[in-house]
């Protein structure tokens, strides 16, 4: 992995905080506390930031730097850029048929893609099946009972939007095969150290080997941050060349090629638009080159990237116990209130283009 040592990094860094004392982003802070009072929580964090540091930080209750969560569906975007980083190395294709990687699926589902597996367009949906994601099997294991007995309720692949995790279970499977690695081994060692991660992996829901691509990570708020940061920053984070940015656009853009409306989870408000792991913001996005993405996960941790302004957010937020719709729909509805105010500081008081 290239290691990107320039010296306009370290330019671009120190001119970030100077941006960042005259900005006021005292109405994030005050819209993250309306949404812990609306959702009777007490503990949460919030931070705003570029690819050159950290605009906003605020943290409520007793989360600090070092508080762990689990992220549920936010981890599809971080599985997202570990796809698209063995895209880059040419070791996985995105229109080649999965019977190629993995020959145990045959049929109709032998010819479901990386790009339909992780777009939602596979032909699968709901990952509630009790003898899938089993915590106590490997991940090979789980993916061979789906090639045997898991059939597809929204055949054939390509045509349905279905939001769910079991085809991007498929292509962490392939990931392994195709990287020679461990999933979580993999991501920790070619995403996570490069840039100074230490917290995230694929044990959120339980200890397990069967690690639930879409929705078993867990992490700190400046890991996952680190993680955004990169993303903002063309693919480079920490110095390292970690995405393309051909892999960037692909992941912000989307992919489900016009595929009919199956299933979306209340948050997506009937939208497909999707990407590789990530949703695509349309509404709120600034233009359709210049999107915002986001991954809201179902206890509540919320990130974005808004490529248009240059700057990520995360809303770390931990809800259990909560209806899944709830939680989302209010996160949701949080982000793009700070979007606005983040938008409108940076118009006026910090430009990041100076």
């Amino acid at each position: 992995m290239l290691r990107l040592r320039l010296v306009w990094i370290a330019l671009a860094t120190l001119t970030t905080f100077a941006h960042a004392g005259t900005c006021d982003f005292s109405a994030v802070g005050t819209r993250t506390q309306q949404l812990l009072t609306s959702a009777s929580l007490t503990d949460a964090g919030i931070v705003i930031g570029t690819a050159r540091g950290v605009l906003y930080k605020q943290y409520f209750g007793s989360y600090d730097d070092a508080t762990i969560i689990p992220v549920a569906s936010a981890t599809k975007l971080l599985s997202g850029v570990r796809i698209m980083q063995l895209v880059d190395q040419g070791r996985i294709d995105l229109n080649t048929p999965v019977s190629t990687y993995l020959p145990e699926f045959t049929g109709t589902k032998g010819t479901m893609t990386m790009r339909e597996m992780f777009s939602h367009t596979a032909g699968y949906g709901d990952d509630e099946d009790s003898l899938v994601l089993a915590a106590d099997t490997t991940l090979a294991d789980d993916v061979a009972y789906i090639a045997a007995h898991v059939d597809q309720p929204y055949p054939p692949p390509g045509s349905y939007f279905a939001y769910g995790g079991i085809s991007m279970q498929v292509g962490g499977q392939v990931a392994q095969v195709q990287s020679g690695q461990d999933w979580q081994a993999g991501w920790i060692a070619h995403v996570g150290t490069p840039l100074g991660i230490t917290s995230i992996d694929w044990q959120g829901l339980k200890p397990t080997q069967n690690y639930r691509i879409s929705g078993s990570a867990q992490s700190s708020l400046p890991d996952y941050a680190r993680v955004l940061a990169m993303l903002a920053g063309g693919g480079v984070g920490n110095g390292y060349r970690i995405l393309s940015s051909n892999a960037i656009a692909t992941m912000n853009h989307d992919q489900t090629n016009g595929a009919t409306l199956a299933y979306a989870p209340p948050t997506a408000n009937g939208s497909t638009d999707y990407g590789i792991g990530t949703w695509i913001e349309s509404d709120i996005s600034v233009s359709a080159d210049a999107p915002t993405i986001s991954s809201i996960g179902k206890f509540g941790f919320t990130p974005w990237v808004d490529f248009g302004y240059g700057y990520f957010g995360v809303l770390m937020v931990y809800q259990p116990t909560q209806t899944t719709p709830v939680i989302g729909q209010r996160t949701h509805a949080a982000l793009e209130d700070i979007s606005t105010i983040v938008r409108a500081q940076l118009d006026a008081s910090c430009p990041l283009q100076q």
